[in-house]
């Protein structure tokens, strides 16, 4: 039995818990002395978080924890009163028994969750040919515009007169409505020469909330964009696969 102390239960559920559960609802949690890590992808595959945040904690080296329910384990913690919470992890569940409220959340058996195929180290290391910072309030706008543009689910970057810009709307169609907007004013690098599509409605699922600033890393040949924001003790890393046009 080992103990998993969160200084913080609000960051825990609203920065670490939240942005996974935006995007699947199994997930396997990997639990050492000082950090637990998740990494997860939604449905279709084409956005894959990496999530850590600092923890403390009395296991040794590195522990799996098989979580077969995400938003049952938000539920549960919501329901705790206090911020400053030490939760016991058993051999086939994580238990709390303090202040008058306990419970009990079971856990798979290793290897039935299955996990992105994916190295985060590796794709930090790929060249990225253009690097961009976007403020939430740009990122705002970009949703507010999605109510404008209800025929599509694409969303464009590229950079036009120097600035990166976001476009909603379908290139491949005909007489589509469209939104374009500022996201960034600055550039490093030659800037997105060739426009690159997302799928809008994957977008969405991305937890941009909080974060004030974004960074986003765009490798144009390979059509993939790695997103890195922090949130309070919690770092998050989209890396997000553009559509074929």
């Amino acid at each position: 039995m080992a103990y998993l102390r969160l200084k913080n239960k609000k960051d825990f559920v609203n920065n670490f818990i939240g942005p996974i559960s935006n995007l699947h609802n199994m997930c396997v949690f990997h639990l050492s002395k000082d950090e637990i890590s998740c990494i997860v992808a939604s449905e279709d595959s084409t956005i894959v978080c990496r999530t850590s945040i600092e923890v403390e904690s009395d296991v040794e080296g590195t522990v799996t924890l098989n979580i077969p329910d995400i938003k049952k384990l938000h539920r549960v913690l919501d329901i705790i009163p206090k911020e400053d919470i030490k939760l016991k992890i058993n051999e086939n569940n994580i238990s709390y028994n303090e202040s008058g409220f306990k419970f009990k959340y079971h856990l798979l058996d290793d290897g039935i969750i299955r996990q992105p195929n994916i190295n985060i180290n590796k794709i930090n290391d790929l060249e990225f040919s253009s690097t961009f910072s976007v403020k939430e309030s740009n990122l705002a706008t970009v949703f507010k515009g999605s109510s404008f543009t209800t025929e599509t689910s694409k969303l464009y970057l590229y950079t036009e007169d120097g600035n990166i810009v976001g476009e909603l709307g379908d290139r491949s169609r005909h007489n589509t409505d469209n939104f374009i907007c500022v996201m960034s004013e600055a550039c490093e690098g030659p800037g997105i020469t060739t426009p690159l599509a997302l799928n809008f409605e994957s977008f969405r699922l991305i937890s941009f909330n909080n974060s004030r600033e974004v960074r986003f890393r765009v490798n144009q040949d390979m059509g993939v964009i790695v997103c890195d924001m922090k949130k309070s003790n919690t770092s998050l890393i989209y890396v997000i696969s553009a559509l074929i046009n």
